[in-house]
């Protein structure tokens, strides 16, 4: 894919804004592509899912510093400045011709699947799966990373939290993510 040759140029970007960010991608990447596998997307698919999972969280170079990397947990006006990041990486993206799919990707990657999540509350299938595939690895390496807010989860509290809330998260990928995730631990 053409659109792979900024990745490294992204990445970098946004490790300068996040020095977190880079680990994080990576993880939420190395997980993606292994449910998007086990889903049986097609190479095409796991293509657009490596690059968004890699850029993700693009957006947040918009974000101030100050609410970037806070410590403690957010106001509501701060929380509902973070969720701006989809919106700003989807339109950052907009200039750089890359395929609709990743910016899609992009901007769905926090949308639940019963519908509240944001930036415009799609609901189930209208999500693109690929956008569904990060919203389950994003929240399980999210939880098991430590936050300024809190030391990171166990991977056994983090799929009890995620089975938890598994409203949010597409039941079918949910079922398959936990089962590879548990078969890594025994």
């Amino acid at each position: 894919m053409k659109d792979s040759n900024l990745i490294p140029f992204i990445g970098k970007i946004l490790q300068m804004r996040d020095p977190h960010a880079d680990r994080h991608s990576d993880h939420v990447c190395d997980l993606a592509c292994l449910l998007g596998k086990e889903f049986g997307l097609s190479p095409k698919r796991l293509e657009i899912l490596e690059f968004a999972a890699k850029i993700h969280d693009i957006g947040k170079v918009a974000i101030s510093d100050y609410v970037l990397n806070k410590q403690g947990r957010y106001t509501e006006t701060e929380y509902l400045t973070i969720q701006q990041h989809t919106l700003l990486g989807a339109k950052l993206l907009e200039t750089l011709g890359i395929d609709p799919a990743i910016r899609l990707t992009i901007l769905n990657h926090h949308e639940n699947y019963d519908g509240t999540g944001y930036p415009n509350k799609v609901k189930g299938d209208d999500i693109p799966v690929e956008a569904r595939i990060l919203r389950i690895v994003d929240t399980y390496d999210a939880l098991t990373s430590p936050r300024g807010y809190r030391p990171a989860y166990t991977p056994e509290q983090a799929l009890g939290i995620m089975k938890r809330d598994e409203r949010f998260f597409d039941p079918k990928l949910l079922e398959l993510f936990f089962k590879f995730r548990l078969e890594t631990f025994n």
